[in-house]
């Protein structure tokens, strides 16, 4: 016999030796089975991570930012956060046809076929995570699996018919097989080929407050991080509220991709707003049973448009998350694809131009080679770096 619908409940109902089944477990072993479901469900994202290399995952963390980009690119507002690699919650809402944007987006932008493959199985991969995770409806997660990549041959049709409209580091032409004519191809790297271009207004208004809630506060704290002291997003995710000495005017932190170096941790003299900032965020907002110990830049609840929430959690923010903050603060301020370290790069400009040398452009930034520091310093006036 086979399992039907039962139409007062919309249930469906199992009858013995059919193919039903029950939407509530009755049974010892089906609960059981539902909440062992469950605890997969909440780890299995974390277990996925613990195979996988530190090279792995670190260009699985470019693939999902560059994801999350293109959601804030199309206007779509990440209410789940924007940590798709370790967060199942972001996945919720994801389809078929939104994968496959993200793959016409990318040729968009004029990433190599190579490349977009690459980030589409990073992505379907992910997805399959947050199937199993219960995110992602099933049937939705198979569709998202048919979405594939390019074929040799199709990469080639491809670059033979879109425009290369982007600027790159790369330009070159091939032949391809059974092709009579050569094809001039243009790639960028994965990186931005120039920085956002930040000026002082922008700089100023980006520090200010937006109002008065605890979430703007914190928003004004990160941004004089990243703006006035170049912090990196991994070194801003990893701060904790008790680097700051307030009563000292000090910021003390680490490093992790100079681990080992002489700059592995550094100490930063606080800038007049940050220590303003800083001063109002943790003596008067900031949570004093997470002191000293707790996340400095804190997750918040949703601002509702009435100025009620935005207030601070226990959790603190990741750098997939602080750099989809940033995008959405950039944006707010008439900036498109605002990043980091386009505010790194504001600070190392700014601090050259005011006449900061190699050494302490060096040690203020984290560098380890001073070719980094001299190409700022090489964009202004030699004459007013070494006077005498």
């Amino acid at each position: 016999m086979l399992g039907r619908m039962d139409e007062a409940t919309g249930n469906n109902e199992l009858i013995p030796g059919g193919n039903g089944r029950n939407l509530q477990p009755t049974t010892p072993l089906e609960i059981a089975g539902q909440m062992a479901n469950r605890i997969a469900g909440d780890t299995i994202f974390q277990r996925y991570l613990s195979e996988k290399s530190a090279n792995t995952i670190k260009r699985h963390t470019r693939d999902l930012e560059l994801f999350a980009e293109y959601l804030l690119d199309i206007n779509l507002e990440l209410e789940g956060g924007a940590d798709f690699q370790t967060n199942p919650l972001p996945w919720r809402g994801v389809t078929w046809g939104i994968v496959e944007g993200f793959a016409q987006w990318l040729l968009h932008e004029g990433y190599a076929i190579s490349t977009v493959n690459a980030r589409l199985s990073t992505v379907r991969t992910y997805a399959q995570l947050a199937v199993k995770a219960g995110t992602i409806d099933q049937q939705e997660g198979m569709l998202i699996q048919s979405v594939k990549g390019y074929s040799r041959q199709g990469g080639l049709n491809v670059d033979e018919k879109r425009p290369q409209t982007r600027k790159t580091e790369v330009t070159y032409a091939y032949r391809p097989q059974d092709r009579p004519r050569s094809v001039v191809v243009t790639r960028r790297s994965t990186k931005k080929a120039s920085p956002t271009v930040i000026d002082d207004d922008l700089a100023v208004a980006l520090k200010e407050p937006r109002n008065q809630s605890p979430q703007a506060w914190r928003d004004a704290l990160l941004m004089c991080l990243l703006l006035d002291h170049g912090l990196r997003a991994s070194e801003l995710a990893l701060l904790k509220v008790g680097d700051i000495n307030l009563e000292a005017g000090v910021l003390h932190f680490f490093r992790p991709k100079v681990k080992g170096s002489a700059h592995e941790w550094t100490t930063h003299k606080l800038t007049a707003i940050t220590h303003t900032t800083a001063a109002h965020y943790i003596n008067t907002l900031y949570p004093p049973a997470l002191f000293p110990d707790g996340p400095l830049i804190l997750a918040t609840t949703r601002l509702l448009k009435n100025g009620e929430g935005g207030q601070l959690l226990g959790d603190g923010m990741n750098r997939v998350r602080l750099s989809e903050r940033v995008a959405w603060l950039g944006k707010q301020s008439g900036v498109s694809k605002l990043s980091a370290h386009d505010c790194r790069h504001y600070c190392a400009t700014r601090m050259a131009r005011l006449g900061y040398g190699v050494d302490e452009l060096m040690a203020w930034f984290g560098w380890t080679s001073a070719s980094t520091a001299v190409r700022y310093i090489t964009a202004v006036d030699v004459k007013e770096r070494y006077k005498g």
